[in-house]
């Protein structure tokens, strides 16, 4: 699974839009952007590996879980919620170290939207797996495993 260790903290960086990582907005501290990877604590996530295999994805900066908005769909809102949220994550063969989020049990996937646009603040939401980059995440070890 791309090297994923279970305790280990990544930033996430969108394949398409090569500088924008996943970033837990410091103006709500609930949603998720796409932002300029500054190695802060908003852009490191801690993976939990799950019995079932799963992963719960927490904010190293505000303890909060990578979570979604209402239910899966193209365009629900990927946020920071208190309430855990697994995601099953699965290794894309067509990119070294990158992986897909999926919402267990769906085709719905993390995505950036606009087609991955690059301006800071864009939003991050759910879409259902196509061939786009935008959907594609290089994970980067940024500390240890807690």
């Amino acid at each position: 699974m791309a090297c994923i260790q279970s305790g280990g903290i990544y930033a996430l960086i969108n394949v398409k839009a090569q500088n924008s990582c996943l970033d837990l907005s410091g103006g709500d501290n609930y949603s998720i952007i796409g932002y300029g990877y500054h190695s802060g604590p908003n852009q490191a996530w801690m993976f939990e590996r799950q019995y079932n295999g799963n992963y719960l994805i927490r904010s190293i900066g505000s303890g909060l879980y990578l979570n979604i908005e209402g239910e899966p769909r193209d365009g629900a809102r990927v946020v920071a919620k208190p309430t855990q949220f697994q995601w099953h994550i699965e290794d894309e063969p067509s990119f070294q170290q990158a992986i897909r989020l999926f919402v267990p049990g769906t085709n719905q996937n993390v995505d950036l939207s606009d087609h991955g646009n690059a301006t800071p603040g864009t939003p991050v939401t759910l879409w259902g797996k196509w061939n786009g980059n935008n959907q594609l995440w290089r994970i980067e070890s940024v500390g240890g495993v807690r």
